[in-house]
């Protein structure tokens, strides 16, 4: 007989200074945070000329970042206020990313931040079909999944992020589902007298459930680019034949 998993509603709301986005990300949070070093292993696939298409752009915390390099950015997010404040270089697209038809393919269509790990799997499936349908032929999708022990560990009044802008954890729910433990937490951030609270729902996910969003979707099998497989690198399957995986 098949298990059965109590589910937990998927939730996104946010509050604090300033608009939120629709899934409770607030503009000004993102816009006063600053770059983390985050996508800096990426930078040996980024070179100069390299066109990119940033899906959850936000602010472009990770946007301005890639404009440094040399690429050229094409950045989507579906908050107008999230794209009013990127740089003028950037093509800004406001658009949810699970219906997002652009004439265009990208020689690297890049997901950051654990949008992978959202909770809706229909949503999940989304993502991956539109950076399938995004990437050029020779391109590569570059993803990043949440650390699963942080999701599963963090408790009600955990800190972490830097002293000058901590976050703390208000509230944590746990329930597992067949492909991960899907996780509903609030989050409280501070800068300076400023607070916000985002509260929000994930599913951790292993790098054998990614493989198999991707191999849905087209896509080879996933390359870890770091120690503990966070960052993916993947190509559409159609390159196999010229670059075939490597038998040590």
């Amino acid at each position: 007989m098949a298990l059965s998993y109590p589910s937990l509603p998927v939730h996104f709301s946010g509050s604090g200074p300033g608009p939120q986005a629709a899934d409770g990300c607030s503009v000004e949070l993102y816009r006063r945070s600053v770059y983390a070093g985050e996508i800096e292993l990426l930078r040996p696939l980024l070179p100069a000329g390299t066109s990119v298409l940033e899906l959850g752009c936000g602010t472009g915390r990770l946007t301005h970042r890639l404009l440094e390099w040399g690429c050229e950015v094409t950045g989507v997010d579906n908050s107008a206020d999230m794209l009013a404040h990127l740089h003028p270089s950037v093509h800004c697209v406001q658009a949810d990313i699970e219906t997002l038809h652009l004439d265009q393919r990208f020689d690297v269509v890049l997901l950051p931040s654990g949008m992978i790990n959202h909770a809706d799997a229909a949503v999940r499936r989304a993502f991956v079909a539109a950076a399938a349908r995004h990437v050029a032929s020779d391109g590569r999708f570059l993803l990043k999944r949440q650390a699963p022990g942080w999701m599963l560990s963090s408790q009600v009044g955990d800190v972490l992020g830097r002293p000058d802008a901590p976050i703390e954890v208000l509230a944590a729910t746990r329930s597992p589902e067949p492909e991960g433990t899907q996780v509903r937490m609030t989050l409280q951030y501070r800068i300076g007298p400023d607070t916000w609270t985002h509260v929000f729902s994930v599913i951790t996910l292993d790098v054998a459930a990614i493989a198999e969003l991707l191999r849905a979707e087209g896509f080879t099998p996933p390359e870890a680019l770091d120690a503990d497989a966070l960052w993916l690198s993947t190509r559409p399957l159609s390159l196999q034949r010229f670059f075939p995986t490597h038998q040590g």
